[in-house]
């Protein structure tokens, strides 16, 4: 049944779309049983259709030129967005020269942010941290329902037991109604709101009037986001270009999921789960003319 499958599977093509300017780039790094194993992707921003979904023994700078090159037009203006491998900049810019318009993903930006933080956080944190969260994207919710909580801290701060007790309530109505704003965003099908260009940079200047009394790793923080401040930003700049790699996780979170990375044996059983989602996004996947069961019937071993 396996042969036949991947004999199946080798005869199909998954149509790719062309001539794309706005691409998401990403990788994910599946394991071939204990040999790892390097998946590159660029997917079309519009369309959200796979341009190019490869696997590779390494991922190289090398090897990411190639990819780069042979699937999108190096003579045209190309707007991608990447996560911050350090890398990226000077791969891109070899290839593209000054037709290279790159964009960082901020959702990428805000797992850095959080990273940064302590896993339990005090009020005093929690709060500092959406504060940094909210230099993008719109959390003025969390920061005034934790403002709110800040102020109340003041009363039981002098006793030590009573604060601990607190702490642990105000905590835990903090994520009720953190998840709150999230399933009313979900039912509504809405996505985190991005703060206007004007209200983002507002936001962020008044973090770095502080930024001396922040810890050295918030401050770090702060000063890289200065840095890339541009590429952070040039969504901004040209109507309908994304923000984030979102798209291409989701994809990924499809094709290969991350309790699956670990199980395949070899590069073609990774390869036809790939093409499979593919077929399946593009509605190739046609129904069998046969049920499981009758095919299952037409297969009998021990038959003389």
């Amino acid at each position: 049944i396996l042969r036949a499958f991947y004999k199946e599977m080798e005869q199909e093509t998954v149509p790719f779309s062309e001539n794309i300017h706005m691409v998401h780039y990403d990788e994910q790094h599946p394991k071939e049983g204990r040999c790892q194993k390097y998946r590159l992707t660029l997917l079309d921003a519009k369309t959200q259709t796979t341009i190019a979904d490869d696997l590779f023994d390494d991922k190289s700078p090398e090897t990411i030129k190639e990819f780069l090159r042979k699937n999108l037009d190096a003579s045209e203006p190309v707007f991608i967005v990447t996560d911050f491998d350090k890398r990226y900049p000077d791969i891109l810019k070899e290839i593209f020269g000054d037709k290279l318009v790159h964009q960082y993903c901020l959702m990428h930006l805000n797992k850095l942010i959080v990273s940064d933080f302590p896993k339990n956080t005090t009020i005093e944190q929690e709060l500092l941290k959406y504060r940094l969260l909210n230099i993008f994207y719109n959390r003025e919710n969390e920061i005034k329902f934790l403002e709110e909580l800040q102020s109340e801290e003041l009363n039981v701060i002098n006793n030590e037991e009573k604060h601990q007790e607190w702490s642990k309530k105000a905590k835990k109505e903090f994520n009720q109604f953190r998840r709150k704003l999230k399933l009313e965003r979900r039912r509504k099908k809405e996505n985190l709101p991005l703060n206007s260009l004007e209200k983002a940079k507002h936001n962020f200047d008044k973090l770095m009037e502080n930024i001396r009394t922040y810890d050295q790793t918030i401050q770090k923080r702060l000063w890289m986001i200065n840095k890339h401040w541009l590429n952070l930003t040039l969504f901004h700049y040209l109507p309908g270009a994304p923000a984030t790699n979102n798209p291409i996780e989701s994809y990924y979170s499809k094709s290969l999921k991350t309790d699956n990375k670990k199980q395949f044996r070899t590069d073609k059983g990774i390869g036809n789960q790939i093409k499979l989602t593919q077929m399946r996004r593009l509605n190739l996947l046609k129904k069998p003319q046969k049920s499981f069961l009758e095919l299952f019937r037409l297969f009998n071993p021990f038959k003389l």
